[in-house]
């Protein structure tokens, strides 16, 4: 049956009936807006086909059930959604249909052709088509792969098959990551937490690579990365009461550690929200400095999110500086402008490799980021005065610091402090150590970083080492030459040489 709807009319879908065909208007107002529908008793699987009407215009799906409980979430999927009890595709959870009123959730990711309109078409099953899935279990951390303090090797944002514009599933990850020798990969699916039900049975035939739990909350202004998530907060801002600084909050809560994702990767429609224009949430706990391999777009991005890190900083925030691949595709198949699992690689200082751990290193700010990938020169920063800490912060006056870079012969050491370069020193040997005393002055906090300098470029970064004489005292802004924050153009870049990146993503 066809029909064009207002969004007060409900239509009913009955199992061994034409399916349901819903259109209608998209509405004006909102960046989100659902269509209800009555499912009857009975029903063992729904399929959901949905499509935006239009070559210029994107709509973004997904799925609630009658009681409000978020079902899923494939974004941009071309497939249509299957949900049922005893399985489901990609990006939804599986679960019962109980008869009642559910609503497909509809996000606004590009709408400029006016009017804008939708179509759904709705069927109902008596008997499901999908195969069980009993290797879908609930996620539970596992015990410490390893222990013992020391840098742990990962990424910090790879996507799975449960994103809908990826391709590999956990195992081929797992090895290419392995591969690479990482410790840990932290899986990042668009607004779903679908991919962890099949944590337990990746995660055990890979015993030496940590899956972390986390999600790419997407929004239209920015994407972040919560690492160690164990639950979802409301996307869909402006709908139903969803707020970004709600869901930071949430977050943090839960005891995720809220990363801001590719600020400064503006490529307009090709990618949907990737520059970041959301608000600076107090939350929010890290940073990607850097996002896909050097070689490929970090030359484009990177410099500019260390800009955009250290203004930050002058603001009074402390972000820990991480990195991520945002690999689609388990290495396989990329073109000039994606990178593999681990380029760059983030390092967490942590005492054992265990999820826990890796969220307290990140919250402490205990990273170091290599740009390139796991091959890239190390630069180990450590204090060598024993201060009290806290969170990131070391309380005292001065400290007295050390970075030690190991495989940089040639290349060129920067300290960075309170935003400024105050001393470059060539690198000579295997293993260089350069000193560096710290001093904060009375009511305000001190920090630096060491950089490693490639061709006159960052090639790896540590986090900063923050010093106080009192917890909260707001950062010293030195006199600098004004630097910009604002966004690259990469998208300009990106079309010029063909090789555009994700038309969605």
């Amino acid at each position: 049956m066809n029909r064009s709807l207002p969004f007060l009319l409900v239509a009913s879908v009955c199992f061994g009936a034409e399916p349901v065909v819903i259109e209608g208007e998209v509405p004006a107002e909102g960046l989100f807006f659902t269509v209800p529908f009555e499912v009857s008793a009975g029903t063992a699987e729904l399929e959901l086909r949905h499509d935006d009407l239009s070559n210029a215009n994107i709509l973004d799906w997904g799925l609630f059930a009658p009681d409000g409980g978020f079902v899923g979430w494939g974004g941009g999927n071309s497939e249509p959604a299957v949900v049922g009890a005893g399985a489901s595709s990609r990006s939804y959870r599986p679960i019962a249909l109980t008869p009642g009123t559910w609503r497909v959730l509809v996000g606004k990711a590009l709408v400029t052709q006016q009017p804008a309109r939708f179509r759904l078409e709705v069927e109902a099953r008596a008997n499901a088509v999908l195969t069980p899935q009993p290797n879908r279990t609930p996620y539970s951390p596992v015990a410490p792969l390893e222990v013992g303090r020391r840098y742990y090797v990962g990424d910090l944002h790879v996507h799975s098959l449960e994103s809908g514009d990826a391709r590999p599933s956990l195992g081929e990850i797992a090895s290419f990551a392995r591969g690479r020798g990482l410790d840990f990969v932290a899986l990042s699916e668009h607004n779903t937490l679908s991919h962890l039900d099949f944590f337990a049975e990746a995660q055990a035939a890979s015993p030496s690579l940590l899956l972390v739990p986390s999600v790419e909350f997407t929004t239209y202004a920015g994407h972040l990365n919560a690492f160690g998530v164990s639950r979802l907060p409301p996307f869909w801002l402006g709908l139903e009461g969803a707020r970004f600084e709600a869901a930071v909050s949430d977050f943090e809560a839960q005891g995720a550690v809220a990363t801001i994702n590719h600020p400064t990767l503006d490529l307009g429609t090709f990618c949907i929200g990737c520059a970041w224009k959301q608000p600076l949430a107090s939350g929010l706990r890290a940073v990607e400095v850097g996002v896909g391999g050097w070689d490929e777009t970090g030359s484009l991005f990177d410099e500019s999110a260390l800009v955009f890190w250290e203004a930050l900083a002058d603001k009074g925030l402390h972000l820990t500086a991480v990195g991520g691949s945002d690999d689609h595709r388990a290495g396989r198949g990329l073109n000039q402008t994606q990178s593999a699992i681990g380029s760059p690689t983030t390092l967490i200082l942590a005492d054992e490799l265990s999820v826990s751990a890796l969220v307290r290193g990140l919250k402490e700010g205990r990273t170091v980021v290599k740009l390139r990938g796991p091959e890239d020169p190390m630069v180990e920063l450590r204090e060598l005065d024993f201060l009290a800490r806290v969170g990131d912060t070391l309380i005292g006056s001065s400290v007295r610091l050390e970075a030690t870079v190991r495989g940089g012969d040639g290349h060129v050491l920067a300290w960075i402090e309170n935003g400024v370069v105050v001393r470059e020193e060539k690198v000579r040997g295997a293993e260089f150590v350069s000193a560096f005393t710290l001093v904060a002055p009375a009511g305000k906090a001190a920090r630096v970083r060491a950089e490693l300098r490639v061709a006159q470029q960052p090639r790896t970064v540590t986090s900063f080492v923050w010093l106080a004489q009192n917890a909260g005292d707001p950062p010293v802004v030195a006199v600098k030459k004004q630097l910009s924050c604002e966004t690259v153009d990469g998208a300009l870049i990106l079309l010029g040489l063909g090789l555009l990146r994700r038309r969605r993503r």
